[in-house]
């Protein structure tokens, strides 16, 4: 077994506060490091209180006529995801679509990898994070994977895989209605190939998982390690990839392909919750990906890992969370440390 550093370096400074009739005034900041990729991400305390600056409370109002106005056109609604959605030709889907309960998945009128489908997930046009039910999420899930499977069968080069999701305009959806998207290609996207190339590296270093390592390790120290649900392992991430950042790592298997049922509902499940304490801290719009390889002998201790963060919420000129910090130094914003995230997890699972 490898050592997993969990790095953080801290700094303190002062500064005379305006506010406060120019006392000086102790702060600090931490800087966390990935324990596998060595990105950084950012906490200062007493952004926790300004975090309602940056995120703002969602208008309900805004968001019904978002709701409302944006039904009357969407093509995912009723027959319209039948009419008008695009479907593959007969050689890769003999029917063109897959239906798995409320589901659907069709072909991207606008793909970004040799195979790009959209699964609309509900008859519903918009939902409340506390209304993604486990098993729309699971059919969502069981339609990308049998469509995955379908791909396996045609196109040997199809390696790479992940299944994602842009819920609300700030997540960079272009449709307000519930769905997720997959990616299926012969070369990793970037931030996917950094984890492959890195947990090869830990894997031939250590002759271990490196997955199977952190779990081990954050089970044992039990900061941030949240719950095990058969074979997935739910953590708060340590040095978060954007707000709020939750993982589960699957204990097993590296192919989404490989998934069973139970695997399936289990993830699906454990989403819920985690979009259950989203809503709870009063965000409504939110990223995930899954990530898959397919099988092989020699796998370099890769596993199936699941990420999602919270994005801004929805209000009149709301700002995005994102800016030079994010983009450029690629280092995020922690506005609620992971440990104490994790514990409120806990009690929702």
């Amino acid at each position: 077994m490898g050592n997993i550093a969990f790095d953080k370096i801290s700094s303190t400074f002062t500064i005379l506060n305006p506010f406060n009739n120019f006392v000086p005034e102790a702060q600090s900041v931490e800087v966390r490091k990935d324990p596998l990729l060595g990105d950084t991400s950012v906490y200062n305390p007493y952004l926790k209180d300004k975090a309602r600056a940056f995120f703002g409370p969602n208008d309900p109002e805004l968001i019904q006529t978002l709701a409302r106005e944006s039904a009357k056109n969407c093509i995912f609604c009723g027959e319209n995801v039948v009419s008008k959605t695009a479907r593959y030709p007969s050689d890769i889907l003999s029917e063109g679509r897959i239906r798995k309960g409320q589901a659907v998945l069709f072909a991207n009128l606008f793909s970004v990898g040799a195979y790009h489908p959209v699964i609309a997930l509900s008859s519903a046009h918009f939902l409340k994070l506390s209304e993604f039910a486990p098993q729309l999420i699971a059919d969502g899930f069981k339609a990308a994977q049998e469509f995955l499977r379908s791909v396996y069968r045609k196109d040997a080069t199809a390696a790479f895989s992940a299944v994602c999701a842009n819920y609300l305009l700030p997540a960079g959806a272009s449709l307000v209605h519930p769905h997720m998207q997959m990616l299926i290609t012969p070369a990793a996207y970037s931030y996917h190939a950094r984890m492959l190339d890195a947990a090869r590296r830990y894997y031939d270093k250590n002759g271990s998982s490196f997955y199977g390592d952190l779990v081990a390790t954050e089970k044992r120290t039990s900061e941030r390690y949240i719950v095990q649900q058969n074979s997935w392992h739910w953590l708060a991430a340590f040095s978060p990839m954007g707000s709020n950042e939750i993982m589960a790592i699957h204990e097993k298997e590296t192919d989404f392909g490989a998934l069973s049922d139970g695997d399936l509902s289990d993830l699906s499940r454990g989403i819920s919750r985690v979009l259950f304490l989203y809503e709870r801290l009063g965000h409504l719009s939110f990223n995930f990906t899954l990530f898959s390889i397919r099988q092989s002998e020699q796998d370099g201790g890769q596993r199936c890992v699941f990420k999602i963060i919270n994005r801004q919420n929805l209000y009149p000129n709301y700002r995005n969370d994102d800016y030079f910090l994010q983009k450029m130094l690629q280092s995020e914003l922690i506005f609620n440390l992971p440990e104490e995230l994790a514990e409120q997890l806990i009690k929702i699972f």
